[in-house]
């Protein structure tokens, strides 16, 4: 979201954001679970203040958790996402969406979860949600290369083909032999030289 459709939020959602980036730097992350949250609760959509609910989760769960709590964590996690995946499978995307944040509460390390809020949210026509949230994968794995890889052929998707060619040649650093981001970057190579012609033409 850019800062102008930022400050077009109503002024509660804005607030509640506001405080929670500043929770999130003084790294109070209890308190940012709580602000992110309610922007949500009023703007489901809002897809910065679910990766900043996700990213607070997650610096938190790094604090304060044990094994005992990490693997109950895991195991909630996960029963919540198999209720979340059988609503997403009846087309109920913005109840499963919901599900997925409660595992994601559970299991904040679960990469598996934040790819499948991003699939709810293509499946609703919401690609920059969708791209916002699986940016959390690679700061939590910065060699989970599937991420890096989904990140080059979404941004391909919405024609961001700088941010496409960049997370394509950060998957073949990971994975040199990954023939799709190969396939990715001469793709975009073509598309600059044709959008090249046509400005000469122009």
């Amino acid at each position: 979201m850019e800062e102008g459709s930022l400050n077009a939020l109503p002024k509660q959602i804005k607030d509640y954001y506001d405080k929670g980036i500043a929770a999130i730097q003084r790294e109070n992350f209890a308190y940012a679970i709580e602000l992110f949250g309610a922007a949500l609760a009023l703007k489901e959509d809002f897809a910065e203040a679910r990766y900043y609910l996700w990213l607070s989760l997650w610096e938190n769960s790094k604090r304060h958790s044990n094994v005992i709590s990490m693997l109950i964590g895991k195991v909630t996690g996960f029963i919540i996402m198999m209720q979340a995946f059988s609503l997403q499978k009846t087309g109920k995307t913005s109840q499963a969406v919901y599900k997925y944040e409660k595992a994601m509460r559970a299991d904040p390390s679960n990469p598996a979860i934040l790819n499948a809020i991003a699939d709810c949210l293509i499946s609703e026509g919401d690609t920059m949600g969708a791209i916002k949230i699986i940016e959390g994968v690679p700061i939590m794995d910065n060699k989970n290369f599937a991420a890096l890889k989904r990140l080059g052929e979404l941004y391909k998707s919405i024609e961001n083909y700088d941010k496409a060619r960049a997370f394509f040649s950060a998957t073949l650093k990971v994975n040199p032999n990954d023939m799709d981001a190969e396939h990715g970057i001469k793709e975009l190579d073509a598309i600059k030289t044709l959008k090249g012609s046509f400005d000469n033409q122009q």
